[in-house]
């Protein structure tokens, strides 16, 4: 990650506005949330096998988000639905209804993830000690689960479950359509009951929440339209004092309604949006791959303690198939930046095509009723972020300083973050000594040496405005460039070999 690089980008984006971006950054009278969703994040065999290392026997899923990865790790909260059950050894998507490994929940909190829906199929079929195991393993992640509870008790604590970010409370509920709701089955799953609902709702508010959001498992699969019963419940939803409804299932993008309202002498918007499709997708069909992140902003007043939103806006995606030596693989790409060649991506000219013919239908649902966003990214900002992630092993979105910007907040904020003020480590060496620059943020974070012992008895230095990470301690420059191949070889492909002379950096 060198400098220079980072430099010129940011000179570059912050001479000008990002074009169709939901940008806004807390101050005195305003506290700003930003929300994004997507869909289904479930995995099936064709996925699972695309992602599995033969010569090494263990199953990798990071690459399935890594041009993706840089846009959902600027959301507060990032919300999907995954129909899998983790915690489990072995028999993947044979044992129990859809078990899966516990890779795909890391490569997921990697990806920004930190809510998942589990009203659905797979908790349905669950049992008790399977649902628990699940539970565990997400908690350990830092990831929360609703929409499924252990019983009657855990699911009075957890529903809704309510967040809380910047000062704003969002509570989110979660259901699934079809399936009637039993409070003496365990786990419990929450089925649709309209009783039920309207009192969730109700709850939600009366525990403080300053917005309610419901999140639908419903719908019929491979359906363009939402049916009656998807319309019904939404619109009941919103009756009954919720301001958001997202769904998922369909496997096929479906419409969004957009509609003005007033909270308390603030506009506001009331979203009804009944499918995102999934948004990892291994489809025969363009249209299928083809998905959607949903952002949205809300803003609270601080004088009148009001919640609203302030913008919404989307952002086409596509699970994109290519071969690599041999072995089809996935990767979800961000549509608009792919589209203007501003990423160098593995798949064919005649998938490229196809993507941009299935996102059509994507803006045709979308643009009536929103603006589509569009976040400027390029090879080297995909790579830098995979990088700080790696060396991190956290999201850039799990920090709790971490903020929206205005202009360039999309390379301030994949520039890192630290918990507390940083200060840079000088480096005070006789003499010329050679050492390995790894990295470069525009705020010192610490690395996880525990996992990372390779980059063990790392240093840091400041130089304009950048805190450098450098590793090695030579005084011969063959030796600093044999051990510069190796820091490369453990994947810090940017590293090179810096003098410092009486620990002063020669240039």
């Amino acid at each position: 990650m060198k400098f220079k690089h980072w430099l010129i980008a940011i000179l570059i984006l912050s001479s000008q506005p990002l074009f169709g971006q939901l940008q806004y950054v807390n101050n005195d009278s305003s506290s700003f949330l930003k929300l994004m969703f997507v869909g289904d994040l479930t995995l099936n065999q064709k996925l699972l096998d695309a992602s599995y290392n033969q010569s090494k026997n263990q199953y990798d899923f990071q690459y399935m988000f890594h041009y993706i990865r840089p846009v959902l790790n600027l959301g507060d909260i990032v919300v999907g639905n995954i129909d899998n059950t983790f915690g489990k050894k072995g028999n993947w998507l044979t044992e129990g209804f859809n078990n899966i490994p516990d890779e795909y929940g890391v490569a997921l909190k990697y990806a920004g993830f930190n809510l998942l829906m589990n009203a659905d199929r797979s908790a349905v079929y669950q049992e008790l000690d399977d649902w628990k195991a699940n539970k565990a393993f997400l908690d350990k992640l830092n990831i929360n689960q609703i929409g499924s509870f252990e019983n009657e008790k855990d699911r009075y604590k957890r529903n809704p479950t309510i967040i809380e970010k910047y000062g704003i409370k969002i509570a989110f509920l979660n259901y699934i359509s079809g399936v009637p709701y039993y409070p003496e089955l365990t786990p419990l799953v929450n089925g649709v009951d309209e009783e039920t609902i309207k009192r969730d709702i109700l709850l939600a508010k009366n525990r403080g929440a300053d917005f309610t959001i419901v999140y639908m498992n419903w719908g019929n699969e491979s359906q363009p339209s939402p049916n009656s019963t998807q319309t019904y419940l939404a619109k009941l939803c919103l009756k009954e004092g919720a301001n958001m409804v997202i769904g998922t299932h369909p496997k096929a993008i479906q419409s969004s309604k957009v509609e003005d309202g007033i909270i308390n002498g603030f506009f506001t918007k009331n979203l009804i949006s009944y499918s995102l499709g999934d948004f990892i997708s291994s489809s025969d069909s363009p249209i299928e791959n083809c998905a959607v992140i949903l952002e949205v902003i809300l803003e609270k007043n601080k004088k009148s303690n009001v919640t609203f939103v302030n913008d919404i806006g989307f952002i086409p995606t596509f699970s994109g198939l290519y071969d690599n030596n041999g072995k089809a693989q996935y990767t979800i790409l961000p549509v608009s930046q792919v589209e203007k060649n501003n990423l160098t991506v593995p798949i064919s000219s005649t998938e490229k095509q196809w993507m941009s013919g299935a996102a059509e239908k994507v803006r045709h649902n979308f643009s009536a009723e929103m603006k589509e966003v569009e976040y400027d990214l390029d090879d080297e900002i995909i790579d830098d972020v995979a990088e700080v992630l790696s060396v991190t092993r956290r999201p850039l979105n799990e920090n709790k300083q971490f903020a929206l910007g205005i202009n360039n907040h999309l390379l301030l904020a994949l520039g890192g973050f630290s918990e507390e003020d940083a200060t840079s480590k000088p480096i005070v060496y006789q003499g010329i000594v050679y050492k390995i620059q790894f990295l470069s943020l525009r705020r010192e974070m610490p690395i996880d040496v525990a996992y990372y012992k390779h980059l063990a008895g790392y240093e840091t230095y400041f130089e304009e405005e950048y805190f450098h990470y450098v590793i090695g301690n030579y005084t011969n420059l063959k030796q600093a460039n044999d051990f510069c191949l190796d820091v490369k070889r453990n994947g810090h492909k940017y590293a090179y070999v810096i003098a410092f002379d009486n620990g002063v950096k020669k240039n």
